[in-house]
């Protein structure tokens, strides 16, 4: 685990250009930071929608990994899809690298129906909602979340929770400093 990380306001370049994760991203840095310096840095190449838990972590850890060039810290935010018991999820992860220490963290995951899930698997998961309902370009709006829960939930609360649990990860326990075990 990484030590306590303790810069007081981390300069962050987040592996995306789209405005729900850079907005999650900087909700999170204020939290942890009570400042946020957030800038987007295009990223390039990546497969378009991650199945399961392991592609979805290593994507984010990729995004992370090429923005971090001239930051503090590099961030990547992904969302995919996983499958448990025939059920399918929609989890977002996002990874922290901070030098040669890094961190990842993920949202709470939600239950979508079995043929959006497949139809995504060819294209984006909000390329195939998209389609059904009409919408263009949810995931830089409100998310499928949104759309689930009537935007008493959206994409940006999952991308600001994942974004806080790295962080978490990335700062570690306190250290203890005194023989009783208390911080």
């Amino acid at each position: 685990m990484p030590g306590r990380e303790s810069l007081t306001c981390p300069s962050a370049a987040v592996g995306s250009s789209n405005p729900v994760k850079l907005e999650g991203v900087r909700e999170a840095y204020e939290l942890i930071y009570s400042c946020a310096r957030v800038t987007p840095v295009a990223v390039s190449g990546l497969p378009p929608q991650p199945v399961g838990l392991e592609e979805t972590r290593r994507l984010a850890m990729l995004r992370a990994s090429l923005a971090s060039r001239g930051a503090d810290h590099g961030v990547g935010v992904e969302s995919g899809l996983f499958s448990v018991s025939g059920s399918w999820y929609v989890i977002t992860f996002t990874c922290v690298v901070a030098g040669s220490s890094s961190a990842c963290g993920a949202s709470p995951a939600f239950e979508v129906p079995e043929e959006v899930a497949r139809e995504a698997m060819s294209s984006e998961l909000d390329e195939a909602v998209g389609r059904r309902y009409g919408l263009k370009d949810i995931g830089s709006a409100q998310g499928i979340i949104g759309l689930m829960t009537e935007g008493k939930v959206i994409r940006r609360d999952l991308v600001r929770w994942a974004t806080l649990m790295a962080l978490a990860g990335l700062r570690g326990l306190p250290r203890l400093t005194s023989p009783s075990g208390k911080p």
